[in-house]
C-alpha cells in the first residue's frame, strides 16, 4: 500500500505553485512516500527556492519543515554527485532498486518511469494506490504489509485488544514484525498494547512467565514494553486493532493474530489526525483508557523491568 517516489529538488523548488501541488500528493495516509534523495534533499528544495520571493520560500520552508514528519523517508539509498547530476543518479538507482517512479523536470530519453510535475493525475498508473486491500493472516504477510511503518517509525505501538503471547498465531506474528524492525529500524521503541480481561492473565502473570513466552520472539538486543489497559465504565470502546506510529497507522480489521493463508483480514491506510489521535491514546496518563499496572519491558531472553 505504501509506494517510495524520488523527486527532484530542482523540479518542485523553483516554484510555489508546483511544490505545493506535488507536495499534498505525499504522506504515509496517501500511500506514497517521498524518497531523501540524496540524504541533504531538504537542503537542496530549500536551495532551489533562490529566485522565490520571501513570503513563498517560508511557505516551502514550513511546508518542507511538516513533510519531515510524514512524507519524507529515510531509505539510505547511494547517491554520487561526481557520477552525475540527480536525474542521472535517479536513474542509475531506478535499475538498482526501483522507485515507484521518477518525478524530475525533464525526461529527455521518454522513461515511462518519469513524470513531469504537470502528470501528476492521482489516476495515472504510477501514482494509483490502494488505501485498503486484503492480507493473508499469515505472520509473513502480516508484517510485509506494515514494513514500511515498521522501517520509519521510531515509536512503534501495536495495539490489539485480544493480544496474548501465550498464542502460537500471536508468537509468529510478533516475531516477524520484530525481526524487520531489527533488522531496518534498530533504534525504534516497540510497545504491545492489549485490553484486560478477568479471564485472562495479566501483566503480573507475564512478569512472572516472560522467561518462558518472549525468547524466539523478541530478537537479540531489543526489548518490547508491554501496556495493559481496561476500559472505563462508559468510556471508549478498546476493539479496533491498529499498528500506529508517529508517522502514521495501520488499521488492520482481524488483528495480529496469524490464524492461517486461508483467511484474510482487511488492512487499511489511516488518516494522519485520527492515526495520532488513535497514537495519543496509548500513552501513559492519557484518559481514554485506565492502565493496568504494572507496565513491563520485556527484553530478547524473558528478563522484564518494571516501567513508571
Amino acid at each position: 500500500m505504501l509506494s517510495e517516489y524520488a523527486v527532484e529538488p530542482q523540479a518542485i523548488g523553483s516554484s510555489w505553485e508546483t511544490f505545493r501541488y506535488v507536495i499534498e500528493k505525499f504522506g504515509f495516509d496517501r500511500g506514497r512516500l517521498i524518497s531523501q534523495f540524496p540524504k541533504h534533499w531538504f537542503r537542496d528544495v530549500y536551495d532551489a527556492t533562490a529566485g522565490l520571493p520571501p513570503m513563498q520560500k517560508k511557505r516551502v520552508e514550513e511546508a518542507l519543515s511538516q513533510a519531515r514528519k510524514n512524507k519524507v523517508v529515510r531509505s539510505q539509498r547511494p547517491y554520487d554527485g561526481e557520477a552525475g547530476n540527480w536525474l542521472h543518479n535517479a536513474v542509475t538507482e531506478q535499475q538498482r532498486s526501483p522507485f515507484r517512479a521518477i518525478i524530475a523536470s525533464q525526461n529527455p530519453n521518454g522513461e515511462d518511469f518519469i513524470l513531469l510535475p504537470g502528470d501528476l493525475d492521482e489516476t495515472h498508473p504510477l501514482l494509483a494506490v490502494e488505501h485498503d486491500c486484503p492480507v493473508a493472516r499469515d505472520a509473513h504477510s502480516i508484517a510485509a504489509a506494515m514494513k514500511e511503518f515498521l522501517q520509519f517509525g521510531s515509536r512503534i505501538v501495536f495495539v490489539d485488544a485480544f493480544y496474548s503471547p501465550y498464542r502460537a498465531e500471536y508468537k509468529s506474528t510478533f516475531r516477524e514484525c520484530l525481526a524487520l524492525v531489527k533488522a531496518l529500524n534498530p533504534n525504534a521503541v516497540c510497545e504491545i498494547h492489549y485490553r484486560y480481561h478477568d479471564d485472562k492473565p495479566s501483566n503480573v502473570e507475564l512478569e512472572r512467565e516472560a522467561a518462558n513466552l518472549f525468547p524466539g520472539v523478541i530478537p537479540d538486543g531489543m526489548k518490547v514494553t508491554i501496556y495493559c489497559w481496561r476500559q472505563k465504565p462508559g468510556g471508549e470502546d478498546f476493539h479496533a486493532r491498529y499498528l500506529l506510529t508517529e508517522k502514521g497507522g495501520i488499521r488492520i480489521d482481524a488483528g495480529f493474530s496469524a490464524d492461517g493463508a486461508q483467511e484474510t483480514t482487511d488492512v487499511q491506510l489511516m488518516g494522519f489526525a485520527l492515526s495520532q489521535q488513535r497514537l495519543a491514546a496509548f500513552t501513559r496518563g492519557a484518559p481514554d483508557y485506565d492502565l493496568v499496572e504494572p507496565v513491563i519491558r520485556v527484553a530478547a531472553d524473558g528478563s522484564v523491568e518494571r516501567q513508571k
